[in-house]
């Protein structure tokens, strides 16, 4: 069986998707509720605008460097962060 056809390889990388989308909204979320525009939180946080666009659109998997600036950019803990985002994720793809 090929890899690219495995019925878990997909579920798998499926389920990532959901986490990543799950999570792009929580960023955005929490960078409305601070009232900063996607560009001015992206230099807040030392990120380049299109990488902050990436990850708010799930097309990205952050690196942790990357989760720690951003929850240092929000003032927040990383687990407050990833606070919820799988309860989103499960929450939304019922």
């Amino acid at each position: 069986m090929c890899l690219w056809t495995n019925t878990n390889h997909i579920a798998r990388l499926t389920k990532m998707q959901q986490i990543l989308n799950a999570l792009g909204k929580r960023l955005r979320d929490l960078r409305a509720e601070q009232g900063y525009s996607q560009e001015a939180f992206a230099d807040h946080c030392g990120l380049h605008r299109t990488a902050m666009s990436l990850l708010e659109r799930g097309k990205r998997t952050p690196s942790l460097r990357t989760l720690l600036s951003v929850s240092q950019g929000f003032g927040i803990s990383l687990s407050e962060l990833l606070k919820d985002v799988d309860k989103e994720m499960t929450r939304k793809h019922r």
